[in-house]
């Protein structure tokens, strides 16, 4: 949905909600994005505004009040004691404290730096497990059938991936290691001053899942954003996620699972979107690649 509300409406309604005026608002991300960094025009005070749907809204609103309550974690809190106002065309707006800091790879943290953002991931993800967890993962059994039961002359090598590389015992996730997990966890969503992580955000999409789904995820997203001949750094991105498997006390079947159920949801959702045709083909086979290539090194 494209821009759902104009940045200036909001700005008018923040202003009179909070009772002084707005020196700028800006859309973060794009023209369709829900999040806003906002200047007091008083004293250049800065802070984020976060659109929540009208689904996720209370979630959303629990998983703040609580861990407003927990210390010693990094996940950006409410700046005001009220949302202001509470709603704006059906979305619920938060006034967040604000994060600085600009948006890293795993391959562009030292070791000592990635080491230090893991350490931090942690702290954040024993703070979740308090928080309730509302919807289970993603029907990856269900998904990963989908993909193999592409049909045509160009699905097939998608097929053999998917039961190659995806066997059923590796794409379902066990109920007693199931927790709860950020849920949107790319590098948009965290950032980082000098190498150091300054905090995590955008936490409405929390769901149930292995905490190594956020890793993965951070790691697939990264590599996606790279161009195609930037091969060096993909190298780089696999060798770091060694790091992380060694640094991290996840068992390898919460690794693998984690991989097979992001690469399910590539082939899924491609599929779904465009169908099975040369292109697309090549394109999930070049994609897979690097999927493969950390499943190798859990």
């Amino acid at each position: 949905m494209k821009q759902p509300f104009p940045a200036a409406d909001l700005k008018d309604a923040l202003e009179r909600a909070l009772g002084f005026g707005l020196a700028s608002l800006e859309r973060l991300d794009g023209a369709s994005a829900l999040n806003f960094k906002a200047v007091r025009e008083t004293d250049s005070l800065a802070f984020a505004v976060k659109c929540t749907p009208p689904a996720r809204r209370d979630a959303y609103l629990r998983l703040l009040r609580h861990l407003e309550e927990t210390r010693g974690t990094k996940a950006v809190r409410r700046l005001f004691e009220k949302e202001c106002p509470a709603e704006f065309r059906g979305y619920l707006l938060v006034c967040l404290s604000w994060c600085e800091g600009v948006r890293l790879f795993p391959d562009e943290l030292s070791s000592e730096q990635f080491a230090a953002f893991l350490k931090e991931y942690l702290a954040f993800s024993a703070a979740m497990q308090k928080a309730t967890m509302i919807a289970p993962p993603d029907p990856i059994a269900a998904w990963r059938a989908a993909a193999a039961g592409c049909r045509g002359f160009f699905a097939a090598p998608i097929r053999r991936l998917a039961e190659r590389e995806m066997p059923a015992d590796e794409t379902a996730y066990r109920p007693e290691r199931l927790g709860v997990i950020h849920g949107d966890f790319h590098h948009g969503n965290f950032l980082f001053v000098d190498g150091r992580l300054s905090g995590f955000f955008d936490l409405e999409e929390f769901c149930g899942g292995y905490p190594a789904d956020d890793i993965v995820r951070y790691f697939v997203c990264a590599a996606e954003h790279l161009r195609w001949y930037e091969w060096c750094r993909r190298r780089a991105l696999v060798a770091r996620f060694s790091e992380a498997v060694r640094l991290l006390p996840y068992p390898a079947g919460d690794w693998r699972t984690a991989v097979n159920g992001l690469l399910a949801r590539k082939i899924y959702m491609k599929l779904r979107d465009r169908g099975p045709g040369f292109f697309q083909t090549l394109n999930l086979l070049y994609r897979s690649r690097f999927y493969i290539a950390l499943k190798r090194r859990v």
